[in-house]
């Protein structure tokens, strides 16, 4: 059996939903119902109640999701081991501020207790043009951002999607919002991040999408900066989910964007394969 299949079937699971589980696998719901397909044609079995409000499990789709999670565990555990044998002391990731202050401290602190003897160490770049530099110069040997939109030749693999927000303070007039629409936001002039931070480049993209155009009012290095301003009634801007986690929230009002068309995609990129598959196991697996 194909373990991405195996993984796919139980994150379809958990989540009663081939719509729901495409978007937590980074892949579009025909290509995840394609490999339940095959899976099920592996088996020799249904798995799966589809209808129009989601899937359901079959009773051998039951026996399968009872026994499954603690074997892919143990595979898990056994390619890390493998990797582990390749002599790999210590890992340089390249990414975000944000994602380096908001992301990676509890990943990293919970790989610190079972692998004491793995040094891993963090570069930070405002621009995805140096930290693709770094990879390439082996400065880095991973890298965490959105590559969707850049061109390059290396190993990556999608971690994890967010959502964008619209940061206002709380005395702004949209404050008394719970949500809002792209049309509520189309005329605001922004905070935003340089153009060569990923964050600037899905703003962009998105209000072409919508056929509008991005105003900017200030243009900032740093996401935290921005919060700043913010949280002084200086600004509004839109900004990825992990900034809410951080934001003070007696000030400052994150709003989701009902129909904003455009996620952040955070993936894990790596010249060496192994390089890669080995902090995937080492901070990213669910097992």
């Amino acid at each position: 059996m194909n373990v991405e299949w195996l993984e796919a079937f139980l994150i379809t699971t958990k989540a009663k939903s081939l719509t729901k589980a495409s978007e937590q696998l980074h892949m579009t719901q025909p290509a995840l119902s394609k490999q339940m397909r095959k899976l099920e044609e592996d088996l020799g079995a249904t798995l799966f109640i589809r209808s129009a409000t989601g899937v359901e499990l079959t009773e051998a789709g039951k026996i399968l999701f009872e026994e499954i999670e603690p074997v892919l565990r143990k595979i898990h555990s056994i390619r890390k081991d493998i990797l582990m044998t390749k002599g790999i002391t210590g890992i340089k990731i390249g990414t975000w501020p944000s994602i380096a202050a908001f992301y990676l401290p509890d990943r990293l602190a919970a790989a610190k207790k079972s692998h004491k003897d793995r040094e891993i160490s963090i570069k930070v770049s405002y621009s995805y043009k140096e930290i693709l530099r770094f990879l390439r110069e082996g400065i880095i040997d991973v890298a965490l951002l959105d590559d969707r939109e850049i061109q390059h030749p290396y190993w990556s693999k999608q971690l994890f999607s967010e959502p964008f927000y619209l940061f206002v303070h709380r005395q702004h007039p949209l404050a008394k919002r719970d949500h809002i629409y792209f049309n509520d936001v189309k005329d605001e002039s922004l905070v935003v991040l340089p153009p060569s931070c990923d964050v600037r480049i899905l703003l962009e993209k998105a209000f072409k999408i919508h056929n509008a155009d991005l105003k900017i009012s200030s243009e900032i290095d740093f996401g935290q900066s921005i919060i700043g301003f913010i949280s002084a009634n200086l600004g509004v801007s839109i900004l990825p989910e992990i900034f809410t986690h951080h934001a003070d929230q007696s000030r400052i009002k994150a709003l989701p964007i009902v129909d904003f068309k455009m996620k952040r995609v955070i993936s894990l990129i790596s010249r060496n394969p192994d390089m890669g598959k080995l902090l995937l196991s080492l901070l990213f697996s669910p097992y």
